[in-house]
């Protein structure tokens, strides 16, 4: 099991506690609604700034959270931000935009609901996390000093759920990297935890390879006095576990941001142009040489899983698909080079995205034989499998598309893509998509 799916089953683990909470608070607006002699007329209007303000301040003082390192203290804290925030926000709304009499008895019941839904729901997750093996962890830590403490550390902690598993030096050496892997598998590993200073080894890299992999997660130990400080770091005792993030897109809410602009684009694209689109071309592609209209070929998508690309067919048909296209191809047709010099055989591929196999921005999936090839020859190669394969992408706008004519052109596409998954943002699928279709208006030379 990768950590893709580790995440959705961990979430699909909370997600009742969860369900427990909202539902008690449903529960406590509906016996609300009904019950208007408790409530006075003007409820309904207050609800809602009521489940608006709560919205926010959860998200705000993290209060739906369910992390390893999470204590009664921690949440009871939160619990205290979240009701001074609520109220805070609850006052201001009312003061500036609907001013109204607020009943004393709703503010009561909401906080008592909250709270002990809160402590009942905790102290299940609690309870689970020290019987049930699948609210618990396995966690290997490197055998060092700092690995030490950390261990002490969630040792005197109480109810995180973490089973340890101390390895010595040389299972980390890369010598028994597949030792280590069967151990990984054996014992169920989810997490990695290196101390920072033997992370930043050259000799260590092949266990941040592990992360790129998605075979397991790697996490950074870091004590009190460490000048580096990790967004999102974990706190057990006086020691920090800072997690390794391959790309901004291994956060929830940003994977979520860009599926659902992969949704609404693709769905534009198709709807508004590809439906009158696609049969014009396809009218003149079927008229100019024999054969289907579409191409459809496996090619390797995100971490390296097949999946059905579509083209428009720019070929004659031919035995020889694996093959990339070079300058004057012959078996490219007349109707053929107008459309790969301008791209438009990719645009069946809007399809792909809508499905979810690619994304309108990412990169570029590459035939089967290339990935073979190119596999053995750059270490850094499997690392632009990492996110979904796009239509577009960095490397591509950047100069490095078309026929590859030697290896260096390949690393430093590479290197584009490897700089695309370090550093997405929406600002730059945007800028990568505007280039794009600039550089279709102005043609390419290596468009072919």
């Amino acid at each position: 099991m990768n950590t893709t799916t580790k995440r959705r089953s961990s979430f699909l683990l909370y997600l009742p506690f969860l369900l427990f909470e909202w539902g008690t608070l449903g529960l406590y607006v509906f016996l609300a609604l009904f019950k208007s002699t408790v409530f006075q007329e003007n409820f309904n209007q207050q609800l809602i700034f009521i489940v608006l303000v709560w919205i926010f301040s959860a998200l705000i003082a993290k209060f739906y959270n369910f992390e390893r390192n999470l204590t009664y203290t921690k949440q009871l804290q939160r619990f205290l931000l979240f009701s001074l925030l609520w109220a805070l926000l609850f006052f201001l709304i009312q003061l500036i935009l609907a001013p109204f009499e607020v009943n004393k008895s709703n503010v009561l019941f909401f906080y008592l609901v909250v709270f002990f839904s809160k402590a009942i729901s905790l102290s299940t997750l609690y309870k689970l996390r020290s019987t049930r093996l699948r609210y618990q962890q396995n966690i290997l830590v490197y055998d060092s000093d700092s690995g030490k403490r950390f261990i002490n550390d969630i040792k005197q902690l109480k109810r995180t759920g973490l089973n340890l598993f101390e390895g010595e030096k040389e299972l980390f050496d890369k010598k028994s990297l597949e030792s280590l892997k069967i151990f990984i598998n054996e014992k169920d590993i989810e997490s990695i935890f290196l101390p920072m200073e033997a992370a930043l080894k050259k000799s260590l890299n092949h266990i941040i390879k592990l992360s790129w992999n998605k075979e397991v997660e790697v996490k950074f130990i870091s004590d009190y006095n460490s000048p580096i400080l990790g967004k999102g770091a974990m706190t057990f005792g006086l020691t920090k576990a800072v997690n390794y993030l391959v790309s901004p897109l291994d956060n929830r809410l940003k994977r979520i941001q860009k599926r659902v602009f992969d949704i609404l684009f693709s769905s534009f694209v198709i709807v508004f142009f590809l439906s009158w689109f696609i049969p014009l071309v396809g009218l003149c592609i079927l008229i100019d040489s024999k054969g289907p209209l579409f191409f459809i070929q496996h090619r390797p998508g995100r971490c390296g899983k097949p999946f059905r690309c579509l083209k428009l067919r720019s070929m004659a048909m031919n035995n020889n698909t694996e093959k990339s296209a070079l300058r004057n191809d012959a078996r490219i047709t007349r109707v053929g080079k107008v459309i790969r010099r301008t791209s438009i055989d990719e645009l069946p591929q809007f399809f792909n995205v809508f499905w979810g196999d690619m994304s309108v921005v990412g990169p570029r999936p590459n035939l089967n034989s290339q990935n073979d090839h190119y596999t053995q020859v750059f270490d850094e190669y499997h690392k632009r499998m990492y996110l979904k394969p796009g239509i577009t992408g960095l490397a591509q706008v950047s100069g490095a598309r078309g026929g590859i004519e030697d290896d260096i052109e390949m690393k430093h596409r590479v290197k584009y893509d490897i700089f695309y998954i370090r550093n997405w943002s929406f600002a730059l699928d945007i800028k990568i998509i505007i280039r794009t279709v600039i550089n279709i208006f102005r043609g390419e030379e290596k468009a072919y």
